[in-house]
């Protein structure tokens, strides 16, 4: 077995460093060698050592062949580029991920909640809605656009039930029950606001964002 198959195994079982050390075992600059500057940007990813991460999956997709390969590095890419908050970095790999004529749900949510980060809003609706197109029941889509409508104040009502169907789907998600929180809020209904916004705390959502949200709906509440 060569360093790489067992570099492969040792990711596929969780033991991202043990599986980087391995693949750095190879004697081959990753630079010229577009498969292993991908497996490596995986561990760096799942290490959260995120500018080697850049770096590798960036030689990887300019210089293999793989189109699918390719296609699974921009996806990489583009979801560290979105939580490091290098929204245009995301943009930029899920655009090229269309034009290379892929589509999914996953796509097109992405470049939804990449978009509104940049103030883009008729264009990241735009894409959320071609991902409902695809799949009316894609809970992580319905939540953003529900999450999205509301706090831009876009039809607040039609938020809300986006954002119900998103709970409906996965009920114990502490995340999706804060965004109907903020849904509620934003429809003036404080006193279901704040029970949500309550629970998507002791479900494990995002904590920030979720005190700052209940925080919000308090001072309201309290008029």
């Amino acid at each position: 077995m060569t360093f790489r198959e067992d570099g492969l195994n040792l990711y596929n079982n969780g033991l991202y460093q043990e599986a980087l050390d391995t693949l750095l075992s190879e004697d081959i600059d990753p630079v010229d060698d577009p498969e292993l500057a991908y497996l490596m940007g995986l561990c760096y990813t799942r290490l959260e050592e995120f500018s080697a991460a850049v770096f590798y999956l960036e030689k990887a997709a300019e210089r293999d062949s793989s189109l699918i390969r390719i296609y699974q590095c921009r996806m990489v890419l583009s979801y560290v580029y979105n939580i490091t908050k290098n929204f245009k970095g995301a943009e930029n790999q899920l655009k090229k991920v269309l034009k290379d004529g892929f589509e999914s749900c996953q796509i097109f949510t992405s470049l939804g909640y990449a978009l509104w980060n940049q103030k883009k809003v008729e264009e990241s609706i735009d894409f959320l809605s071609r991902s409902l197109e695809l799949d009316p029941e894609n809970a992580n889509t319905l939540n953003s656009m529900g999450y999205i409508m509301a706090d831009e104040g876009i039809n607040p009502e039609k938020a809300v039930e986006y954002c119900q169907m998103a709970l409906s789907i996965q009920p114990d998600n502490g995340n999706y029950m804060d965004s109907l929180a903020w849904a509620l809020f934003r429809t003036g209904k404080l006193k279901e606001a704040k029970i949500y916004a309550e629970k998507a705390l002791k479900a494990g959502g995002d904590e920030p964002i979720c005190k700052g949200h209940l925080k919000m709906i308090e001072q309201y509440d309290r008029f």
